[in-house]
Formats: C-alpha cells, sequence, structure tokens
C-alpha cells in the first residue's frame, strides 16, 4: 500500500540495472532512527532520508530496497511493527501495461511527486507500487554506495500450500519471481536477480497475507502484509557475530537442511538471514 505523502526518489549507481519490479517492503516503526541503524549495519544503505530521522529508503547491494516510515505520521494510520508489501519500479505506466497485458488488475495515478499505483494481488490486497522520481521533495539523496553485494532483500509473505500458494506463485511469476527451487509444504522461494526475493511461507495460526485498510473512503481496501527478511553470501557464523558486536545479538540456528541467523531487529520483530539460493 503506497503511503501517498511521501515523495519516492531512488538513485543507482548503473540505472539500467534497475530490474522491471522491485521488492519494496515498508516497515512502520516507532523508531524509525533506530530501525534505520539497524539495516545499515546488516548491509544496507541509505538511498533517501528525510531530516528528520522519519522516514528513509534503503538499498541492498545484492537486490531489493526497504522503506521505514514513522508510524506516527502514516496516512493509512499503519500501525508500528507493520510490514506491508510494495514494488519499484522505473515507470508505473509501463508496469501497468505490463501487469493488465498478463491480466491482473492495475491503479495508477498522480501524486504531487509523480505517478505511484497499486497493484490487486491474488487475495484482492492492494500491493504499492512506486515509481522512480527526479524530485527530491525536499528529502535528502544519498548514492547508496554502502550497500555491500551480499545482501537481498526478502519478503516473506504467508501462503498456504496449495491453491493459495499456487496463487502466489502465478501472481509473483508475472511480476518476474520465479520459484528457486521445487521449495517444501513450509517454504517456498521465489527469486528476480537483482531485484530481491519474496519467500512464500506456512501460516501461522491466525496469521495471513492481508488485513482490512481503515480508510472509511475505501472499505472494500486490503493492506498487504510480510516480514522482512534477507539473504546473503556473507559467512552466517561471521555475521551473526558482527551483529552481536554491535549490539544486536544474534544466533545461527540449524534444523534439517535449514541453516539461518535469527536476530530481534529495534521493533521487536523476529527477522531471519538466509544463505543465498
Amino acid at each position: 500500500m503506497t503511503e501517498h505523502p511521501v515523495p519516492v526518489h531512488r538513485i543507482t549507481t548503473d540505472p539500467g540495472a534497475l530490474a522491471a519490479f522491485t521488492v519494496f517492503p515498508l516497515r512502520f516503526t516507532a523508531d524509525p532512527r533506530a530501525l534505520i541503524d539497524f539495516l545499515c549495519t546488516l548491509g544496507m544503505a541509505p538511498l533517501l532520508t528525510s531530516p528528520s530521522d522519519q522516514y528513509a529508503e534503503l538499498v541492498a547491494g545484492g537486490g531489493g530496497h526497504a522503506m521505514v516510515h514513522a508510524a506516527s505520521t502514516s496516512a493509512t494510520l499503519s500501525p508500528a511493527r507493520e510490514t506491508q508489501l510494495s514494488m519499484v519500479v522505473r515507470s508505473a505506466d509501463a508496469a501497468a501495461e505490463q501487469l493488465r497485458e498478463a491480466g491482473l488488475e492495475v491503479t495508477v495515478w498522480d501524486e504531487a511527486y509523480g505517478r505511484q499505483g497499486n497493484i490487486t494481488g491474488p487475495h484482492g490486497e492492494a500491493i504499492g507500487l512506486n515509481e522512480d522520481q527526479e524530485d527530491h521533495y525536499g528529502y535528502v539523496a544519498h548514492d547508496g554506495a554502502g550497500a555491500g553485494a551480499r545482501l537481498s532483500v526478502v519478503a516473506v509473505r504467508a501462503s498456504a500450500e496449495g491453491a493459495q500458494r499456487d496463487r502466489d506463485v502465478e501472481f509473483f511469476g508475472a511480476l518476474g519471481f520465479v520459484p528457486a527451487d521445487a521449495g517444501s509444504p513450509s517454504y517456498r522461494a521465489l527469486v528476480n536477480p537483482g531485484s530481491g526475493g519474496i519467500g512464500l511461507h506456512a501460516p501461522a495460526e491466525g496469521e495471513s497475507a492481508s488485513r482490512p485498510g481503515r480508510d472509511s473512503a475505501h472499505p472494500d481496501l486490503r493492506i498487504p502484509l510480510v516480514h522482512l527478511g534477507f539473504t546473503t553470501t556473507e559467512d552466517l557464523g561471521e555475521l551473526a557475530a558482527r551483529l552481536t558486536k554491535s549490539g544486536y545479538p544474534a544466533r545461527v540456528v540449524e534444523g534439517g537442511a535449514v541453516r539461518s541467523v535469527h536476530v530481534t531487529d529495534p521493533d521487536g520483530q523476529h527477522l531471519e538471514i538466509h544463505p543465498a539460493v
């Protein structure tokens, strides 16, 4: 769900390298500065920040972006600790045309800072479509040079095995995210090299991929929910040690064929970093 009052502007050292759709989770938080610092320690780098530290967009060198937004200024009344799914594209109109040809529903409109939109997901949720902008709109632009190539962003989405997951695989396939392998009943990874990934995981009890919106003007709107996750080519033991030394206690967890770093972010959210596929 696009946060309309926030301008979205991206800078890359190689503009041609930006894929058609790049994963772009949006985290609302009560302490933006703390979360920004954590993500930079993890390996992301800022592209755009507000002077008041209430907003930032960050990039991972291996693929994917993330937005940090103060919950107190959310136009959609989104609560702290919630992460919503959106995508970044070079042109909202070109992306909309491509998706409509694939049979998907897309809405695009003008904001003060450019064209933005929503893609209707397989469960009726409104997935934000954020377009590159040339106007900084009073925000501070950065070059993202501190983002190492080892880290990639993954938006982890509740998706039950069977018809629901099949719909999700088909939907994200239209956005260029394809299965990395055969997956398992508990998890399936979808990747788009250079653009981050989508993780489809079996939902916990009561967990959903969306929730009703809180805008009375749009009573049927549903908000797409995800968890923030990552993959990395960094040695997991070294990563856990580095995070712990920086004040974020982390540990390597092994279970069967799965090995990952577990850490709690400044919002109190459980976060996992898996080896890159």
